[in-house]
């Protein structure tokens, strides 16, 4: 773990803004801080497939906008975005923040892709869906003429399969803090041929359901070996076959990005430029768009009436986040197991029974968003538990607590990363409800990189986390829950093997059914309250054509823009 601290001890921390208190209905009217994280396409030639492989059913998200598609596409012009932070990095191997995928999505290209609206799956720079002779093996075929950017050090050279063979292996390289997404397919990859330079087979050792999603996900982009043995890493350096090239990033100011003009697909990108402004404060976001210095913008509920209003001309759609909320108590290890009285599973139950996750949601988002009810949440409508396992009910915590010999209460330290007011807010909520339970927490809120280090450390009392969720149920499960998770730690030997036997479980029906018992064990051994996600208010000029916001850029690229100005 120490490779995770070093990083994050090298960048800057951001400042912990005073703590908002709460004061009766003081939090009615507050809104949503866009894109507040504390984390952790166009049509191809070939077929498509559904998240989850199989003929898994459209789910999820409904289908996004688009923002006047009509019309014959007009090339040039300039389109600025938004953008509601830097990335830590522009490694896609190691971040798991969107403004990264804003970026490597226009820099890069994947293999396969998700769609913008994350129901299917379609070939990138594969030519299509890859050959499956058997459960194991996956064959790619690529793209013949594929050129990477024509920049400094790998000048225009032609992509092929050693390519995307590099880039897979390099993203399952078990060292902590570095590959973020490691879990993809280390342990799970055997070997990988490249029989020519335009095939790629892959051979997993044993059937493993996800591997579609994860080689479709954003972090699964291709990237460049000359750049990584130059530079070290991918730290501030996006070089790939995308339609965009990086030219300029101002830290917390602004990134600059021009046309490829070898793009694979030719005629696109349709613009010249793409400028993503970086704005953090929610009313200089609103602003921005109002005053038409951003074309695309996110906004929060606190400024969703203020952005209708100014502009009306804007199309506009809410899209809830895969960004949520949890509760979380302590992690636990075979090494560290519950301590007292955490041992006991009524006092995690009475937690979590005692949390209202509705009156949070209401009073400090204005009930702007959707409660969960497990590690997946209700967008993924194939695969998230359709009921509360664990709803609240005081009277019944309070029971709980006396049966536990906990009448008399206890108090425990809560951490959270302080990036946004409603992130404090939240904690001032469950504050004054779990002292019903007489469960007296002491809050902590810690600067960003702080936070991360203990975070994953794995050593904490109580924790108000923003996790992110994916339309691959593994990732939901595994990263979290699993017997080599990373974000989280919850030692269940039984929920690790049945978290196993839905990722090799290649029948999708069968496997919805083990995804459903493996959450409601998790929910019922009380590790966490799972408490809501909220909307995403998403905006766009009416002379942007042919795209519209993706779902928290899980698809961030933009070659279909074009204006019409």
């Amino acid at each position: 773990m120490e490779a995770r601290y070093t990083w994050w001890q090298r960048q800057t921390a951001r400042r912990i803004g005073r703590r908002r208190m709460l004061q009766g209905s003081a939090f009615a009217g507050a809104g949503t801080a866009a894109w507040a994280l504390v984390g952790c396409g166009d049509d191809s030639s070939g077929g498509s497939a559904t998240p989850g492989g199989g003929s898994t059913p459209k789910g999820g998200a409904s289908a996004a906008p688009s923002a006047g598609s009509g019309g014959t596409p007009k090339t040039g012009g300039h389109f600025n975005m938004w953008m509601g932070g830097s990335p830590r990095s522009l490694d896609p191997h190691f971040d798991t923040f969107p403004y990264n995928t804003a970026i490597t999505d226009n820099t890069n290209n994947g293999l396969l892709q998700f769609d913008r609206d994350v129901t299917k799956i379609e070939p990138d720079l594969a030519t299509g869906m890859p050959e499956q002779p058997d459960d194991q093996t996956y064959t790619f075929k690529i793209t013949p003429g594929v050129k990477f950017q024509n920049v400094d050090p790998v000048n225009g050279r032609e992509f092929t399969a050693e390519d995307a063979k590099y880039s897979i292996q390099r993203q399952m390289t078990d060292d902590a803090g570095k590959f973020q997404h490691a879990y993809y397919f280390l342990n799970h990859v055997d070997k990988i041929d490249t029989p020519d330079k335009y095939t790629m087979t892959v051979h997993t050792s044993t059937p493993y359901a996800p591997f579609i999603n994860y080689i479709a996900s954003p972090w699964t982009v291709m990237i460049c070996r000359e750049v990584v043995e130059k530079y070290g890493d991918l730290t501030e350096h996006a070089v790939g076959t995308g339609p965009f090239i990086l030219t300029d990033w101002q830290k917390d100011v602004k990134f600059e990005l021009k046309k490829n003009p070898d793009y694979f697909r030719k005629g696109r990108p349709y613009i010249d430029q793409l400028s993503f402004l970086l704005s953090t404060d929610p009313a200089t976001t609103a602003t921005l768009f109002l005053n038409k210095s951003v074309d695309a913008v996110i906004v929060g509920q606190s400024n969703l009436d203020r952005v209708k209003e100014g502009r009306p001309d804007a199309v506009g759609k809410d899209i809830p986040s895969q960004f949520w909320k949890e509760f979380r108590m302590p992690p636990t290890t075979k090494d560290q197991p519950y301590a007292k009285p955490f041992d006991d599973p009524r006092v995690r139950q009475a937690i979590v029974q005692a949390i209202d996750k509705q009156q949070v949601l209401d009073l400090v988002y204005s009930g702007d968003g959707i409660l969960t009810h497990g590690p997946i949440l209700p967008i993924y409508k194939d695969w998230a538990l359709k009921e509360e396992e664990a709803a609240f009910d005081l009277k019944k915590a309070q029971d709980l607590m006396g049966q536990a010999g906990q009448s008399g209460g206890f108090s425990g330290e809560m951490i959270w990363a302080s990036t946004a007011p409603e992130l404090d807010q939240i904690a001032e909520v469950v504050k004054q409800q779990l002292a019903k339970i007489k469960v007296d927490l002491q809050l902590k809120p810690m600067e960003l990189a702080a936070y991360y280090n203990q975070t994953y450390s794995y050593k904490y009392t109580f924790s108000s986390h923003t996790p992110l969720n994916s339309p691959e149920p593994d990732e939901n499960l595994s990263s979290y829950f699993g017997k080599n998770s990373t974000y989280y730690k919850h030692y269940n030997t039984e929920i690790f093997d049945l978290i196993d036997k839905q990722s090799s479980t290649v029948d999708v029906e069968q496997r919805k059914q083990l995804v459903q018992e493996v959450q409601k064990k998790i929910v019922q051994d009380y590790p966490m309250s799972f408490m809501f996600t909220t909307n995403n208010h998403n905006f766009v000029d009416p002379k942007v054509k042919g795209w519209f916001w993706s779902t928290d850029l899980y698809n961030g690229r933009v070659e279909s823009v074009w204006l019409d100005a």
